[in-house]
């Protein structure tokens, strides 16, 4: 027996598969063209922050309170005292192409809240698994300006005694009792007195990346 011959004409398979490919190109256009929109948005959002005033902390953020998005890098300000004893490295934090760990203490605001404050960038050290140098935090009495970030996720990954994964603040504030800010923690900005820091933190680099050329080419 003969094959059977398809009942479609060649043209019309061409015509089906050059109309599938132009709609998934459509819609793969669009999707870029959502993700330059996105990014964008982020972008201003982050150059309004870091334009903004800053807040007493509570204003912008009172502690029972949850995250929004929006108040990410806004600045706030705070007075209070470091809890020197709750103080931690936080692990696998490359910055500027160089790799190290980010200094998490806690701070006890004069109002009787505590949040967690990223206090700058520490370098590897001669050992690959600590800084050489750990800035020292005392109970002075400070006021502080720090940039808000949000908790991260628990990576679910085990870390050297004074160390940690993530700064993920739920498990790690249980010891500072109620009151805590485990929605978010803040980059310090500056404190008066000064103390001896990490290399603060700057202002993320803003950029668009190649969405809107990647979406022209799916046009084309």
């Amino acid at each position: 027996m003969s094959p059977k011959k398809s009942f479609l004409p060649v043209w019309v398979k061409w015509f089906v598969l050059v109309t599938t490919f132009t709609i998934a190109c459509w819609f793969l256009s669009q999707w870029q063209f959502s993700r330059q929109a996105e990014v964008v948005a982020k972008n201003d959002l982050i150059e309004a922050n870091y334009n903004a005033g800053a807040q007493p902390l509570e204003s912008l953020l009172p502690v029972d309170s949850e995250w929004v998005s929006s108040l990410e890098f806004r600045s706030a300000t705070l007075s209070g005292t470091y809890i020197p004893e709750q103080s931690y490295i936080v692990r696998n934090r490359p910055y500027n192409a160089f790799p190290g760990f980010l200094q998490l203490v806690a701070f006890k605001t004069d109002s009787g809240s505590i949040i967690w404050i990223e206090r700058g960038w520490l370098p590897t050290g001669a050992e690959s698994d600590t800084p050489d140098v750990i800035p020292v935090v005392d109970q002075q009495p400070r006021e502080i300006t720090i940039r808000l970030r949000p908790s991260e996720p628990d990576l679910d990954r085990t870390a050297p005694q004074g160390q940690l994964s993530s700064i993920y603040l739920d498990v790690v504030s249980q010891p500072l009792g109620p009151n805590v800010y485990t929605q978010a923690y803040g980059r310090l900005v500056s404190e008066t007195p000064k103390l001896e820091t990490g290399q603060l933190i700057a202002k993320p680099l803003l950029s668009e990346g190649n969405h809107l050329s990647y979406a022209l080419q799916w046009i084309l």
